[in-house]
């Protein structure tokens, strides 16, 4: 049985396309923390701060330190530059986007009495939880291989069938043919041979994962705080892919001169999701969170659709045409469910200065320490229509996403120093590789952060920065022989500018 080939490599069923990858499992679940310009300032720490808004989605539990409710509302600004280096060529790109940051309302309510029960919270809230606007551009001389490999060894693996939303539209401009005896080739194959073929892509994306959720928390004895909440994401995801190889010489009896393969891919759907934590504070300044936040189970609909074009240049099979297009007759939409990794974490609180005097507080360093499965994710069918080639496909790429990923901790660092009315921040954050390294994956996100926040007369605005270091690989294809294709090294600086305006209610 041949290797699954993994990321990247769209299988067919049936008549139509089922475009799930194991990239869109990682994609749907590996993003740095987010949360109120206060929190994002404090590099995304947040089990264990107490009172803030932003825990509805980590650490609930921290709602019931409230003892008055807020009305918060934040929003802000992304930038992202990307440098791509594919086969020793280096190529930049950007993109700058908005966003609706954390916002929502907390209500409080204060026990009269002895009783256990000090205090409680409830809280509506939205967040951003994650952000897809980017744009990664690449280009390099191949002396490995073509993208018509990657159709040939799809056409030999469907057993010679031609799959309508990619090595149909291959072979239909000639960019992979037959020879006189009927054996599949590509006239690409002869340049990458002798001169190596120039290649070239974009891949641009859009959208994000906008999360409502509602939850609350209970005081018990100003020791322990024990908090729940359900979250609703709402997923979207635009990508327009766009791959093209030519012959970098001048000659035009070869019979080939250039192809192109572009895609076309929407996913959008909902899911819901499950946090519950407790905070734990022994003694008055220092506290210890742990929370638990589920799997986010999703329902999917992907809307598929492609084009490829060629020139081949007097190539005999394609009857004197040399430019070529074709396209299906129309997209393809399929539904399918995503069950996300479940995430743990850990986190501790110091705070300095008498907490019973708001003017004696002066301030707190906070920390997190995160694990996320993420070969745990999982793909299935949810339509009894679908027959078992769907059922053998979700099952190889569970598989799939199993040898390809791992677990990962991820650490978040935050100090806030008060100077009565104003405070100042600082922090940090390491998410971990969440890659096993078959063919080469490797990727971290560092994150450096700081902001600044007033407070005053039931008023509140804090403003915040991070910058994102990252690094990822990106594959144009991929092929069934690891030395025969390499990925694109992506290095990326972002910047995020969050604001936030709240009032005591």
């Amino acid at each position: 049985m041949k290797k699954i080939i993994l990321a990247g490599l769209l299988l067919t069923a049936a008549n139509y396309l089922i475009a799930q990858t194991p990239e869109d499992a990682l994609r749907y679940s590996w993003y740095p923390a987010q949360g109120s310009a206060r929190v994002q300032a404090l590099g995304g720490a947040s089990g264990s701060i107490g009172g803030e808004i932003s825990t509805l989605f980590t650490n609930p539990a921290n709602l019931g330190f409230y003892k008055t409710g807020d009305a918060v509302i934040s929003g802000g600004l992304n930038t992202i530059g990307n440098k791509a280096t594919y086969y020793g060529q280096t190529v930049k790109d950007s993109k700058t986007s908005g966003f609706l940051g954390t916002s929502g309302i907390v209500f409080a309510n204060t026990t009269r009495g002895d009783r256990a029960l000090k205090s409680s919270a409830f809280s509506v809230g939205i967040t951003r939880v994650a952000d897809f606007n980017n744009s990664i551009e690449y280009n390099g001389l191949n002396h490995k291989s073509s993208m018509a490999d990657m159709f040939l060894q799809r056409i030999q693996g469907d057993g010679g069938s031609l799959a309508t939303y990619d090595t149909k539209l291959a072979y239909d401009v000639n960019w992979v043919t037959k020879d006189g005896n009927g054996n599949y080739f590509s006239p690409a194959d002869a340049i990458v041979a002798s001169t190596g073929i120039q290649q070239h892509g974009q891949l641009k994306s859009e959208g994000g994962i906008t999360e409502i959720a509602v939850g609350g928390a209970a005081n018990l004895n100003d020791k322990l705080y024990l908090g729940g909440s359900v979250g609703m994401p709402i997923l979207r995801y635009r990508a327009t892919r766009i791959f093209d190889e030519l012959d970098p010489t001048s000659n035009a009896s070869n019979q080939f001169d250039a192809a192109q393969f572009d895609d076309y891919l929407t996913t959008k759907g909902m899911g819901i999701n499950l946090k519950l934590g407790a905070v734990f504070a022994p003694v008055q300044n220092f506290r210890v969170g742990l929370s638990a936040i589920s799997p986010t189970w999703y329902t999917l609909t992907d809307t598929y659709d492609a084009r490829a074009w060629a020139n081949t240049e007097n190539l005999p099979q394609n009857g004197g045409k040399n430019d070529v297009e074709s396209r299906p007759n129309e997209a393809s939409v399929y539904d399918y469910a995503l069950q996300t990794p479940y995430r743990l974490m850990g986190s501790f609180t110091y705070l300095f200065g008498n907490l019973n005097n708001v003017t004696s507080q002066k301030g707190l360093v906070t920390a997190d320490v995160e694990y996320v499965n993420y070969m745990s994710s999982r793909f299935r069918t949810v339509s009894s229509n679908n027959g078992s080639s769907d059922v053998s496909y979700f099952d190889g790429l569970n598989t799939a996403i199993g040898n390809a990923y791992k677990g990962a901790v991820n650490a978040r660092l935050g100090a806030e120093l008060k100077f009565n009315t104003f405070m100042a921040r600082v922090g940090g954050a390491y998410y971990g590789n969440p890659y096993k390294d078959l063919a080469g994956e490797k990727g971290n996100v560092y994150q450096g952060t700081a902001g600044v926040g007033y407070r005053n007369r039931g008023f509140f605005i804090d403003l915040g920065y991070v910058y994102t270091a990252k690094t990822d690989v990106y594959y144009p294809y991929r092929l069934e022989n690891r030395n025969s294709f390499d990925p694109a090294n992506i290095k990326s600086n972002g910047s995020r500018i969050v604001l936030t305006l709240g009032v005591k209610i």
